[in-house]
């Protein structure tokens, strides 16, 4: 009898000890699935380079990753900051909706330009399409 009880406890240690080595793998799964997620989310899709300033900043020819959302403004937590007095704090938004990439003014003082065209409502961009935020001139390039 006691030779029966030693033997069930070392069992249930073992069973255990396997449940719990398998938590710390799945948890150590997850981590790297997520770590490869965010690495796939931060990389840029694209670019908007600067092809006319009338500042020097930003220089021509300076290139911008665009994220899947990426603001231009004048505030420090735009993803594109541009220190102009034309160009509002949350200026412009662009975001990328499945294949599509979306530019919207976020009710700027002095609006955004789409190729020439004032923006009135959301408007799909693609390469090769010029934005104008104040002065800044960028050219869509994915």
């Amino acid at each position: 009898m006691p030779l029966l009880l030693l033997l069930l406890r070392i069992l249930s240690a073992a069973l255990l000890l396997g449940f719990l080595l398998l938590i710390v793998w799945l948890i150590y799964r997850d981590m790297q699935m997520t770590a490869q997620l965010l690495a796939h989310q931060a990389r840029p899709y694209g670019y908007l380079r600067v092809i006319a300033c009338e500042d020097d900043l930003p220089v021509v020819d300076t290139q911008f990753p665009l994220l899947p959302i990426t603001t231009i403004g004048r505030a420090s937590s735009s993803t594109i900051v541009l220190d102009n007095g034309y160009v509002s704090t949350e200026h412009a938004i662009i975001t990328r909706r499945g294949d599509q990439w979306l530019l919207e003014d976020m009710g700027s003082r002095n609006g955004t330009l789409l190729n020439g065209v004032a923006l009135t409502e959301t408007a799909v961009i693609s390469v090769g399409d010029v934005i104008a935020v104040g002065p800044t001139q960028f050219k869509v390039e994915l």
